[in-house]
């Protein structure tokens, strides 16, 4: 191998290593910063959920018809909110929001790192079943929070 071939490889330049890897980052990197800037482009409602309806979603049912949110009832509240800053409420909204909003943003980060450099940042991090597993405990998680929190200070069910 000569010291140019070394090089190029490490970098990710070389068309072998670089291509795939690059194509990786773009698609994980532009749906990322899209779920970003549209986090940050939509209010977060001030009652805690509702929020994606004002990008032209339906009201969720089993909150209109029970009376209680469903385990992601908040989510996109509480991840616009973490966009502007307000950590308060975006707990509020859905205690696992701000996790998910840190995973978007380190996803958008890493992605575009590849984009733009061709190295391999995600590839060490291969897709496992703990991680499916981790995300729906955790939406489990907040979503018991906010059904005892709500049940606590006499906001649910709503009527």
């Amino acid at each position: 191998m000569t010291p140019q071939e070394a090089i190029s490889g490490l970098s990710g330049t070389g068309a072998s290593v670089g291509r795939p890897i690059r194509l990786r980052g773009a698609v994980l990197a532009v749906p990322s910063l899209l779920v970003l800037l549209l986090a940050r482009q939509v209010a977060p409602r001030a009652d805690g959920f509702g929020t994606h309806q004002d990008l032209g979603l339906p009201a969720c049912s089993v909150l209109a018809e029970t009376g209680w949110p469903c385990p992601t009832c908040g989510l996109t509240t509480s991840v616009s909110a973490m966009a502007h800053g307000r950590f308060d409420r975006a707990l509020a909204a859905h205690p696992f929001g701000p996790v998910v909003f840190g995973a978007i943003l380190l996803l958008s980060a890493a992605g575009g790192t590849e984009w733009v450099t061709g190295r391999d940042i995600l590839g060490p991090l291969k897709p496992r079943l703990w991680w499916a597993v981790a995300a729906v405990a955790g939406v489990a998680a907040g979503w018991m929070v906010k059904l005892a929190v709500g049940v606590l200070n006499g906001e649910l069910p709503l009527r």
